[in-house]
């Protein structure tokens, strides 16, 4: 699949491609700092900066600069704030649905919903909007022929905004069997973006989550790259527990019992 031409992202822009990785429990990457307009508390900034520095924050904590920013975002119906917010929610609501507080999890799902209705509210061709709209659709109804038009919409909205990539990825991947051929082919796409823009130690990660019936074609597209790139992939796949058997690798001589994936 060719790739098509990128703009250049603005500043305020590649934190967020950098930032995304905390989704992916990926190493932190340079994060270029960005204030929000037109808030007074600028502790949205600060925390989302450190997140992508690579530390991480109680989802309480999270919920509460959420909590404390968010009115001011709603009435101003400012794109750029309830977009950074709704990161921040997703980041509390991804470490929730995976523990034991039912009804805490629940909770922070409904908010992601409700905080995406938000920005499409104010920006009905905003992409992120509709990929919260899907993921917490998928927690609260299951895969549906409305959930994945969600996902298409959040495709055909940003195809290439790497940021938004890194997010979308791994909610790709889980669901990677059910979707039809338009959005696994974007699957695939998201994922050559990230490795074409070297972002190796993210595209090591999103593989070793990445379904067995998707690796081929992951791989496929990396061919074209240096020996010397190709292979800073492979070592940091290896170091990540997975395996690639794929033609433009060396073969992975390692004992079974030492492989993970």
């Amino acid at each position: 699949m060719s790739r098509a031409p990128r703009k250049g992202a603005s500043r305020a822009w590649q934190w967020l491609a950098r930032g995304a990785s905390f989704l992916l429990g990926a190493s932190a990457l340079t994060w270029a700092a960005s204030v929000l307009p037109n808030l007074t508390d600028l502790s949205v900034s600060r925390v989302a900066g450190q997140i992508a520095a690579g530390e991480s924050y109680d989802a309480p904590l999270l919920r509460q600069i959420v909590q404390a920013n968010l009115p001011a975002a709603q009435r101003q119906c400012d794109p750029k704030a309830l977009r950074e917010l709704l990161v921040l929610q997703l980041s509390a609501a991804d470490m929730t649905v995976r523990g034991t507080d039912l009804a805490q999890a629940d909770s922070d799902v409904d908010a992601v919903q409700r905080m995406s209705r938000s920005l499409l509210a104010c920006a009905p061709t905003e992409s992120l909007g509709y990929l919260g709209a899907f993921w917490s659709a998928v927690r609260q109804e299951g895969m549906t022929a409305r959930t994945l038009a969600l996902l298409g919409q959040s495709y055909r909205l940003a195809p290439h905004e790497l940021w938004l990539q890194l997010m979308r990825l791994p909610l790709a991947f889980r669901a990677f069997q059910a979707l039809p051929p338009e959005l696994t082919d974007g699957a695939v796409q998201d994922f050559n973006d990230v490795f074409h823009d070297r972002l190796f130690g993210s595209a090591a990660a999103l593989f070793v989550q990445s379904p067995a019936s998707a690796r081929s074609r992951l791989l496929d597209a990396t061919c074209d790259l240096s020996e010397r790139e190709r292979m800073a992939f492979w070592y940091l796949v290896r170091a990540a527990g997975g395996r690639i058997q794929h033609r433009c690798y060396p073969p992975d001589d390692r004992p079974r019992y030492l492989l993970d994936n």
